[in-house]
């Protein structure tokens, strides 16, 4: 399945967005190597966001218009939307373009588990056939028309930016753009808490299968509270990619506390 980032890029560039790629990148200008972060590791990208750039932001640079059917065009006209709006819109509908596969790679997926899984898609449901009450899809469904979580775990104080050498109206509008980019931190304690009753459910648990998860710091909270959630002596099951995996993963369980 084409769920990569940088198969979100070309997905933007088909579909006539190449100035949102441009002004995403002059606000998220991060590399790995000679390529942005945001095509690679998009939401650590969104946490790595340059202050400059978002304090002094200006709508003026970035053209949109909308369609007969309520897409949304990079080029002439003018609305006045807001950096997260317009990641997550974009964002959404990627995610509802991507065509679900018809083969199976996992044999282990079986109705004998619950699934906390990160991805957008029903892939479960559909592919592997998991009843729906089996899985939490933590970060929403798009297939459901929920609101998608996309974001990281840097929230900044907008009060630190506050500057006494300029006028009042400038700071407050330099507060507000700091503000609206906090929106894209994840509500971590809010979800969590929102599907207390999922995370009950796992009293039992005594396998912990993590599968493709990059076990980066931004997904640390719910690692935590799964922690929390399972048996004490509960076994933890990585499948590393690679060498990088191999590192998060023992930095994780450093963190998060278990064998």
């Amino acid at each position: 399945m084409k769920t990569r980032y940088g198969d979100f890029k070309r997905w933007l560039i088909g579909n006539g967005r190449v100035d949102g790629i441009l002004e995403l990148q002059s606000v998220f200008p991060s590399q790995k190597g000679s390529e942005y972060l945001l095509w690679s590791d998009y939401e650590t990208a969104l946490g790595e966001h340059d202050l400059d750039t978002v304090i002094n932001w200006s709508w003026e640079n970035l053209y949109l218009t909308v369609d007969s059917v309520g897409n949304m065009l990079f080029n002439n006209g003018f609305i006045d939307i807001q950096l997260p709006d317009i990641i997550n819109e974009a964002f959404t509908k990627w995610v509802r373009s991507i065509k679900m596969s018809s083969q199976k790679v996992y044999n282990n997926i079986t109705t004998e588990s619950l699934y906390l899984t990160f991805n957008y898609t029903d892939t479960l449901e559909t592919l592997y056939q998991i009843p729906e009450w089996l899985v939490l899809h933590i970060h929403g469904r798009v297939s459901k028309g929920e609101k998608l979580i996309v974001g990281n775990n840097h929230h900044i104080n907008p009060a630190d930016y506050w500057n006494d050498n300029i006028d009042l109206r400038e700071n407050n509008e330099r507060m507000q753009r700091l503000t609206d980019i906090n929106d894209l931190c994840k509500p971590y304690y809010d979800i969590i808490e929102r599907n207390e009753i999922f995370f009950q459910s796992m009293n039992l648990i005594s396998d912990i299968y993590v599968i493709r998860h990059s076990c980066d710091e931004i997904d640390y909270p719910y690692f935590h509270k799964v922690r929390e959630s399972v048996r004490s002596n509960a076994r933890w099951h990585f499948n590393p990619y690679n060498e990088d995996d191999e590192r998060r993963i023992d930095v994780l369980r450093q963190k998060i506390g278990f064998e």
